[in-house]
């Protein structure tokens, strides 16, 4: 198992680690922090669950279901997933577990791409994965990637035919991002790897909305693509910005006004966990303005939804439309959004600006 070099997230390489062990620990803190919880979206990722025996998967979600009650709560539980170690064995344990939704992590199709990110299964793995997924569940997306430098664009749309042939409910198709401190920005930093020319990064994007709109999907979000009924509940809670408990290494959360993250490393998280300790790593109770500005961050991704008015005035203290009055004017003047009575929105033309548009926002700018 390795990890890809685009990733920034709190993942390792198993080299080995006693998984019991840390489903334990995972256990552990969920009976200090989220007993009967009953929450209303369950989301199993940040990593690859499905690397677990399906014996282990099986006792884990049992465990965590008696622990929070999710079985009687959630309208949704989505799993992530990878190609390669997806198989019937465990796609039936998290089907039974109580997971209605899978996410996979495709990428892509090509020998060549998935190489060059370090993806460890192939394209025919992919689409087996898919196809399994839509054989156990009734719900399953696949993620992809575009803007691989030197990406010829109809090697995308073919990718593209292949994975609409396995009729997924909902697709994710991100651009290729060179997030801080990753191997992959490393390799562009030292000259070794060339990012993709910005015009054709737009193209690919907006190609894309073009080809699944004709399939039936609409752009709900910036990157994410569903058919009706299909969007993903837990992912529409995190963009409209509501509360969640994360647990686990690295786990983020967003409760009770505080903002939490866990300790990364997953020996520290258990060592802490198993010592009785709260295996926080970082917690801060945001400003008013830090929680306004993550709700236009977040909301503004909503591509026809966009920023609940009363919402962001309920969860930060402060109308988002008068406290960035003559900003949303200059923005209106450049038709990057529209403010309406009781939504912020982005223009066409602002979501494909939407990062010149929330640097606009940005808190610093405003206190």
């Amino acid at each position: 198992m390795a990890k890809c070099r685009y990733c920034d997230f709190n993942s390792y390489a198993w080299t080995g680690q006693d998984l019991e062990r840390h489903v334990r620990a995972v256990l552990q803190e969920a009976e200090a922090r989220a007993a009967d919880l009953r929450p209303q979206t369950v989301f199993l990722g940040g990593g690859t669950p499905s690397f677990l025996p399906a014996d282990l998967l099986h006792e884990f979600l049992s465990e965590l279901g008696r622990i929070t009650g999710f079985g009687e709560s959630a309208h949704e539980f989505t799993m992530e997933a990878n190609p390669e170690s997806f198989d019937d064995a465990r796609a039936q344990a998290a089907r039974a577990g109580g997971v209605d939704r899978i996410s996979l992590g495709v990428q892509s199709l090509r020998p060549e791409v998935l190489a060059a990110y370090d993806r460890v299964h192939s394209g025919e793995q992919a689409l087996e994965a898919l196809a399994r997924a839509r054989e156990h569940f009734p719900r399953f997306n696949a993620d992809l990637i575009f803007a691989f430098p030197g990406q010829d664009p109809l090697a995308w749309e073919r990718d593209l035919a292949q994975v609409l042939a396995c009729e997924p409910g909902h697709l994710s198709c991100y651009e290729l991002s060179y997030e801080p401190g990753t191997a992959l920005t490393r390799l562009r930093d030292a000259g070794r790897w060339q990012a993709e020319d910005p015009d054709l990064c737009e193209q690919l994007y907006l190609r894309t909305g073009e080809i699944l709109a004709e399939h039936g999907y609409t752009r709900y979000e910036t990157s994410n693509f569903a058919r009706p009924g299909e969007r993903c509940l837990h992912n529409l809670a995190a963009w409209r910005n509501l509360s969640y408990v994360g647990i686990g290494a690295g786990a983020a959360g967003w409760h009770q006004g505080t903002r939490r993250k866990n300790l990364e490393r997953p020996d520290a998280y258990e060592a802490a966990v198993f010592a009785g300790q709260d295996p926080v790593g970082e917690s801060e109770q945001p400003r008013a303005e830090t929680i306004l500005f993550d709700c236009l961050m977040m909301g503004l991704r909503l591509v026809d939804e966009g920023v609940d008015r009363a919402r962001a005035q309920r969860q930060s203290g402060l109308d988002p439309v008068t406290h960035f009055a003559a900003v949303w004017q200059d923005l209106e003047n450049e038709n990057l959004v529209r403010i309406d009575v009781d939504r912020i929105r982005t223009t066409a033309r602002g979501a494909l600006l939407l990062d010149h548009v929330l640097t606009r926002l940005l808190p610093s700018q405003q206190v």
